[in-house]
């Protein structure tokens, strides 16, 4: 076995673009967020200007066809159980809306889902078994990436993601405790659900950090510690996004105190800082 000192500063150089390339490669989850809006909004003003004919909304606006974009943007991140789960159970249940709009096109099959809604919960469950059994690529090729010598052992497979919040969530509610001695930021998206985000145990490793937290029909809550300096730059439609921290006077200077830049939008929704 062979051992080798490495350069300090190389180490720290190599953590700087390993930290960088991690959280760009994070935000590019937040990219979905923002192409379902243009999608969602972009056929809502068709629809309203006739250009789409209005028989079609039962299909495009549909709890069925979010079912199958979310597969389609699974499939394109590669992966193909959740993609192949989600399109399959957003077909078979769009199904006979095709087969009212088109009945010249379609052969009738009526599905009633007060029979079958327990599809859903019986797809969810093999999901997560087949998930559970079988580990995404990802993660498998995360474990590649391990620096070893005498002085430094590195895995950002394991410190990086830590360091961010990486969140999307829809259709549910989730509590993210961050316990983070190195938190540089991230990104939250969050549509028909609640998240709530915890960094009162987090201390942060560079100032400013920056949190982007978008919200579209749903509600975000960030605690925050006491002793940081938190500037929230928001903008809303329909909604709101407020600091409803107690300013407590300390003995931390805001030159000195911990930084961190908030940016924030809703939609229909709310976000809420608190301490």
């Amino acid at each position: 076995m062979y051992f080798y000192i490495r350069n300090p500063k190389l180490i720290l150089m190599e953590r700087d673009f390993k930290d960088k390339y991690l959280f760009k490669r994070n935000r590019g989850n937040g990219i979905g967020f923002a192409l379902f809006l243009i999608l969602f909004g972009g056929i809502y003003l068709f629809l309203n200007l006739g250009i789409i004919p209005i028989e079609y909304k039962r299909i495009l606006i549909s709890w069925q066809m979010l079912l199958i974009v979310l597969g389609i943007w699974n499939l394109l991140k590669k992966q193909f159980v959740g993609a192949f789960f989600l399109i399959a159970i957003g077909c078979f249940f769009i199904y006979p809306v095709l087969c009212s709009v088109f009945p010249e096109h379609f052969v009738r099959f009526d599905v009633d889902i007060k029979t079958y809604w327990p599809v859903l919960l019986i797809a969810g469950g093999i999901l997560l078994v087949i998930s559970r059994s079988f580990p995404s690529s990802k993660r498998g090729h995360r474990k590649e990436y391990r620096y070893e010598s005498t002085n430094d052992n590195y895995n950002p497979a394991e410190q990086n993601s830590a360091d961010y919040v990486d969140k999307n969530l829809m259709f549910g509610s989730s509590e993210q405790i961050v316990l983070s001695q190195n938190f540089k930021g991230g990104e939250a998206n969050v549509m028909f659900g609640e998240l709530i985000i915890d960094l009162r145990r987090a201390n942060l490793s560079e100032y400013p950090g920056i949190l982007e937290a978008n919200v579209m029909f749903g509600s975000i809550v960030i605690y925050t510690p006491s002793d940081w300096t938190v500037e929230l730059k928001s903008s809303s439609f329909l909604g709101s996004f407020e600091d409803k921290r107690y300013h407590i006077s300390n003995k931390i200077s805001e030159s000195s105190a911990p930084r961190l830049i908030i940016k924030g939008s809703a939609m229909f929704g709310s976000g809420e800082i608190r301490s």
